[in-house]
């Protein structure tokens, strides 16, 4: 167990939905600082009390919770809410096909249906709409798992869905999740995947009988014992955000270990995710995404898990193999494989210091991978200004140390470009590294971007070092484009806004 996880609990499964992440874990969502002043609140709890007082549309649970359960095989997705709460799903239609097939899974369209509630459902109550909807879904696609995911109408109506589950259990083929990601609920979206896997848990994941459970070290037991003990079964929990090309490197890493490796639960069939508790060990690569999910599976299951470190440039890679054959008792093959793979990346990665030394980064997106991504740019010579973070909390607080400068801008925030375009401005990085749908806005700024993460591009271990070291330096090598989009098309700020200070609508807790 890692000691970032040492005081929770995650004892949940009997209520109908995850509790808040403001309930669960110490977090915040509204901090503008440096990474000492952050560090400094973050140890006296009082940062996890702030707030905004103005602040721009940020992002939904329901999107995030979605955004896992959707991939899942053969799997037929019911939003139950008003109209514009499906419009997300147009727009992954080709991203999710375009995964399947870098992933090599079966390429099937998502299947996804919706209640479409209106002002008269808000009254008289959708339960009926939805239980049409489960119905035609379970006779029209025959899918081995209908998930649902509850929006924020019917949560304020109280339609009662897990009522309507247990009345149609028994009665259909498909197994029934239900997913409570109502996101007037939280501030935090990252409550979305709790959600999610707090319906995974419930519905998808059957029992394991287990062992009784020692050290993997231990030689005393029955036949069975010894064997589930030295089983070498790991499961590597992929997020939205990994590439096929990061599943491939990482797997690759722990198979020159003799471990199997299982990538899941995105993109695996109900049978695959309904076993997940054969593991030995569960290997996370975001806290921020996992912790809910593998803190149930530890309890639940017994199962230990690696959550500490996100394996993005060559220190954190090291630190995660490390951990990894810690526990199965393989230290003296991870630091031959470590000892072969690092004199190769760091021959390889010499050209690129020399483009990159002495540059300057600003790097924006989720916690645990800005502050690893950060990390081995700073490795590379490169000087970091600042770091963008959508939320902050228990599990990244370590990793503020990774970082050279103390007085490096942090900025968390979910969204809100205007405050960020302000601190981008005057610091004005040689290179904005952000996530998906920052970058437009920072490039307009004049400021080379390049994506913190893509679906056709390796980030992770030790290949994907030399990809961010290569994508950054040919980068920053031709800085014509975001140039001339500067010059071209303008940001809606008056000179009076980029001249405040970007945190005057952050409200910050009372010390004492």
């Amino acid at each position: 167990m890692s000691k970032l996880t040492e005081n929770l609990t995650y004892d949940y499964l009997t209520a109908e939905a995850a509790p808040t992440r403001e309930e669960r874990i110490e977090a915040t969502y509204a901090f503008g600082g440096s990474c000492s002043s952050l560090k400094l609140g973050m140890g006296k709890g009082c940062t996890k009390y702030n707030c905004r007082k103005f602040a721009q549309g940020g992002g939904c649970q329901l999107t995030l919770a979605l955004g896992i359960v959707r991939t899942f095989q053969n799997t037929v997705v019911i939003i139950h809410g008003p109209l514009g709460c499906a419009s997300n799903n147009l727009g992954v239609a080709g991203y999710s096909k375009t995964f399947r097939v870098l992933k090599h899974k079966p390429v099937t369209d998502n299947i996804w249906l919706h209640t479409n509630l209106d002002e008269n459902d808000v009254i008289s109550g959708g339960i009926d709409k939805l239980r049409e909807a489960i119905v035609y879904a379970e006779q029209e696609y025959r899918p081995d798992a209908i998930v649902i995911g509850n929006s924020c109408v019917p949560g304020i109506i109280g339609d009662d869905i897990d009522a309507l589950i247990d009345e149609l259990d028994g009665q259909l083929s498909a197994r029934i999740v239900p997913v409570h990601c109502e996101g007037f609920k939280s501030k935090f979206v990252a409550t979305g995947y709790d959600s999610a896997y707090h319906g995974v848990l419930k519905k998808l994941i059957d029992p394991v009988k287990k062992a009784e459970k020692t050290n993997p070290g231990d030689s005393a037991g029955t036949t069975a014992v010894e064997q589930y003990i030295h089983s070498k079964t790991v499961n590597l929990l992929n997020v939205g955000s990994t590439s096929y090309g990061d599943e491939v490197e990482l797997s690759r890493l722990l198979k020159a270990l003799g471990l199997t490796v299982r990538v899941m639960p995105l993109y695996a069939s109900i049978e695959e995710i309904s076993r997940m508790g054969e593991a030995a060990l569960n290997v996370s690569i975001c806290a921020t995404h996992d912790d809910y999910l593998i803190g149930h599976l530890k309890e639940r299951f017994g199962t230990e898990y690696i959550i500490d470190t996100l394996p993005i440039g060559i220190k954190n890679t090291n630190q995660w193999l490390r951990a990894i054959a810690a526990f199965f008792k393989l230290e003296n093959e991870a630091e031959e494989l470590i000892a072969m793979e690092t004199l190769q990346i760091e021959a390889a990665l010499e050209p690129f210091k020399k483009v990159l030394n002495g540059k300057t980064v600003f790097v924006g997106g989720g916690e645990t991978r800005i502050f690893t991504t950060a990390e081995f740019y700073q490795s590379l010579g490169m000087k970091v200004l600042g770091l963008k973070p959508h939320n902050f909390d228990r599990f990244a607080v370590p990793m503020i140390d990774d970082i050279d400068d103390p007085e490096a801008v942090v900025d968390v925030a979910p969204g809100q470009p205007a405050e960020e375009l302000v601190v981008l401005n005057r610091l004005r990085p040689d290179l904005y590294v952000g996530h998906t749908g920052a970058n437009a806005w920072v490039t307009k700024l004049g400021i080379p971007t390049t994506p913190l993460f893509g679906q056709s591009f390796n980030y992770m271990g030790y290949s994907g070092a030399f990809e961010l070291a290569r994508k950054a330096a040919r980068r920053l090598q031709n800085t014509a484009f975001s140039k001339k989009i500067a010059a071209n098309v303008a940001l809606p700020f008056r000179p009076e806004w980029y001249a405040s200070n970007p945190f005057d609508n952050i409200k910050e807790a009372q010390q004492g």
